[in-house]
């Protein structure tokens, strides 16, 4: 199951953050997606801007988040006929889907191999799956450093007469701070063997500041 650390009162920040900055695994998703495009699911959704972009190449996608808020923000924001926004955990997601995601989720999960086993599950024969996560030399990073982080992204966006310099310092300040610092990675070697250890065949690959598998499930019947 997925630990208490809720983003319920960090939708709205979230959302505006997000924005307002580069979305490296949204230019990503397109690029690694399976032929047959039926269903899809992001897990760990958010307020849905990757579920908007699988929809725009599958006939269905199922967005899950265990936040209630992440999920109204979403259905408000970013309603589409093809897509179906759920407040559930991955544990309690049943089915078959040609294409499994997430993005920046499953360092939130209390027992990592069994939420991946499960992930796992749910990839139709001849589907993908595309995980991926935040990696940190160091399971935890102390306030300072990730304050010191967002001064020296301030300062470049300052030169670079950013407009919403200073409300993206805002935003990543402050409670948002506080949520990071709560935060606990695996470092890349570890995402690699955790990941490696369900996902034996996958591809690593790196996705702005994540760490990225990408798994394909065999069809057998493409072989006889």
């Amino acid at each position: 199951m997925e630990r208490d650390q809720s983003f319920d009162h960090l939708a709205e920040r979230y959302d505006r953050l997000g924005e307002l900055t580069a979305d490296h695994i949204a230019d990503w998703l397109p690029t690694v997606l399976p032929d047959r495009r039926r269903r899809a699911v992001d897990l760990g959704c958010g307020a849905g801007r990757h579920a908007v972009v699988l929809a725009d190449y599958f006939d269905q996608v199922d967005a899950i988040d265990l936040s209630g808020p992440m999920i109204r923000l979403a259905r408000r924001k970013r309603p589409r006929s093809n897509v179906t926004y759920l407040e559930s955990g991955i544990l309690e997601l049943s089915g078959q889907y040609d294409f499994v995601t997430s993005s920046a989720t499953l360092h939130h999960v209390a027992d990592l191999p069994a939420v991946l086993r499960h992930i796992r599950s749910l990839v139709a024969v001849g589907g993908c799956a595309a995980l991926a996560d935040t990696v940190s030399p160091r399971p935890a990073n102390p306030r300072w450093w990730l304050y010191g982080g967002e001064v020296r992204k301030l300062a470049r966006n300052l030169i670079h007469r950013n407009p919403h310099a200073w409300e993206i310092f805002g935003l990543a300040t402050g409670d948002w701070l506080d949520h990071r610092v709560s935060d606990r990675y695996l470092s890349r070697a570890g995402f690699e063997q955790a990941y490696g250890a369900v996902f034996p065949e996958g591809r690593f690959v790196r996705v702005g500041s994540q760490c990225a598998v990408i798994w394909h499930r065999p069809d057998i019947t493409a072989l006889i």
